[in-house]
């Protein structure tokens, strides 16, 4: 089969041809939705290159990658030309819990391979000499022998956090986890869902919170772990819009008595494997509650089972929470390849 490779900028470039029958083919999520894609690449510090893989003129798969230039930017947005050396950064945009690269129908490992050498000897040759390296994140165990190059150099990094919800109800779930822990999230529940001041929503985000909450709620909580090396900027407020306005997401909103929004979770809605994108709270010191945190996974774990999900991916970081609430962690890490 012949392969040729789609490159585009999603700032300038329209949407692909069957993007959209690409993507679902895939079972990717929303965030992989062309107008989200373009809303990230113009809200990021590094230029967005997305690369549609077709063989014989049908879309295969996809890659993600960002253009780590020689320059490395802080605080600002994605320069309009690119440097003429950098890195070429691949990662899903604006979620780490998922993989920059996909493909649609279950391919097999050799292929799959092959397609991989082919994006990265067409990149290069996209690029040009200047750029002399990939990094490919969230390698799951058994990846590496996927990708393609014989020099890498391996970095673990945080483990993301996979719950399987094969139960009929949150008392199955329960049973799983330790007894300090099962008492004080039902307890916290209880308390939680008596309190008069505080109302609890859970379903489709565009009816429970507004973009600008939720763009607010975001950045606050994004601002207080960001790396101060290199900070990445927040999600923007139109990227927001696009995700909550559409119909692949869940929230998990708390509210108290004035409707002032209290904590937030989002959640990318899947037939099997749901993403947890995000979680923000006000601190109690500015009128928020304690431990709202935890009461999150006790109402998203309730979600998932009446919705007869196969399981929950919640994310990266707090691995040590998640393994307490029955997560298994995957192990993962960055595998860097000379071009």
């Amino acid at each position: 089969m012949s392969l040729t490779l789609q490159i585009l900028d999603p700032r300038e470039d329209p949407e692909p041809a069957g993007w959209e029958r690409l993507r679902t083919a895939a079972g990717q999520c929303v965030t992989w939705r062309y107008d989200l894609l373009r809303a990230y690449a113009w809200a990021a510090q590094a230029p967005v290159l997305l690369t549609v893989l077709r063989e014989d003129g049908v879309a295969v798969g996809a890659v993600s990658a960002s253009l780590r230039g020689i320059r490395p930017s802080r605080g600002v947005y994605a320069a309009a030309r690119r440097d003429p050396a950098g890195i070429l950064d691949v990662h899903a945009p604006g979620n780490r819990s998922q993989k920059g690269w996909w493909f649609a129908g279950d391919l097999e490992p050799e292929r799959r391979r092959e397609l991989l050498r082919g994006y990265v000897r067409g990149v290069r040759r996209e690029l040009g000499p200047g750029w002399r390296s990939v990094v490919w994140r969230e390698v799951s165990p058994g990846e590496p022998a996927l990708l393609p190059g014989l020099l890498r150099v391996a970095l673990p990094t945080a483990p993301l956090a996979r719950l399987a919800t094969p139960w009929t109800g949150l008392d199955g779930w329960y049973a799983g986890l330790d007894r300090a822990r099962r008492e004080s999230l039902r307890r916290r529940a209880r308390s939680f869902a008596a309190d008069p001041g505080l109302s609890i929503g859970v379903g489709p985000a565009r009816e429970l919170v507004t973009a600008e909450e939720a763009a607010a709620l975001r950045a606050a909580n994004d601002l207080k772990h960001r790396n101060r090396l290199f900070p990445l900027a927040p999600l923007p407020l139109p990227y927001l819009e696009a995700l909550v306005g559409g119909d692949e997401v869940v929230a998990i909103a708390y509210r108290d008595r004035e409707e002032r929004l209290l904590g937030l979770s989002l959640i990318l809605d899947h037939p099997r494997w749901p993403v947890c994108l995000s979680w923000g709270a006000v601190t109690p010191e500015g009128g928020g509650r304690k431990h709202l945190y935890f009461d999150g996974y006790v109402r998203m774990v309730e979600w998932a089972v009446a919705a007869g999900k196969t399981g929950l991916v919640l994310g990266k970081g707090q691995a040590e929470a998640k393994s307490s609430l029955g997560a298994d962690l995957v192990p993962s890490s960055a595998l860097a390849v000379p071009l």
